[in-house]
């Protein structure tokens, strides 16, 4: 990571309800893992992008402009990221992903690890692989319940483990009914 940087991406909320309580915790959760300061704007108003109290006082509705903001030394990954989570409804499976189903979880960790600028390979039983490759991870058979065991060095290695770890230390944001009718709920 190269000193202090400015990113910022626009964005509408696609999920059908809103920056509420599940988005808002997932949103700060993941932008506290970075060292650069975040920012959302929605609706004119500016809050910190690490405090759910602030992010839960916008309000956000399907369909509205979302402005987020990051700056600092890894100010790039860290837009990257949550800019993948908000295009992507938050991971709130309240509607199936017609796109990456069934394969959403391996979609989610490979762009995940394609944010950092750090080498990421995953082993599951034996087998490592480039883990921002899509293909190489669905060929390891991994599916939800799957814990894979991370080789990550480079600049950025801290945040990247602490994405791609928290990601499948909770099931890869699966909701829990969901889960539940796979018999994959959390223990």
């Amino acid at each position: 990571m190269d000193g202090t940087q400015a990113h910022a991406a626009e964005l509408t909320i696609a999920n059908r309800m809103g920056f509420h309580v599940r988005p808002v915790q997932r949103f700060a959760e993941l932008a506290r893992v970075f060292k650069s300061d975040v920012e959302v704007t929605l609706h004119g108003r500016r809050v910190p992008g690490k405090s759910v109290m602030n992010l839960m006082s916008l309000g956000g509705r399907h369909g509205d402009k979302m402005g987020i903001s990051a700056q600092g030394e890894d100010a790039r990954q860290c837009v990257e990221v949550l800019k993948f989570l908000a295009e992507n409804r938050f991971f709130v499976e309240d509607e199936p992903d017609q796109v990456n189903a069934p394969d959403r979880h391996i979609c989610r960790l490979a762009h995940f690890a394609s944010c950092f600028d750090s080498n990421i390979t995953a082993t599951v039983n034996g087998s490592t692989v480039d883990a921002k490759r899509k293909d190489a991870l669905l060929n390891l058979g991994m599916d939800a319940s799957c814990k894979p065991r991370f080789e990550i060095e480079g600049a950025d290695a801290a945040q990247a483990r602490a994405i791609v770890e928290n990601l499948v230390n909770h099931f890869y944001y699966v909701e829990e009914e969901m889960a539940r009718q796979s018999g994959k709920a959390k223990a």
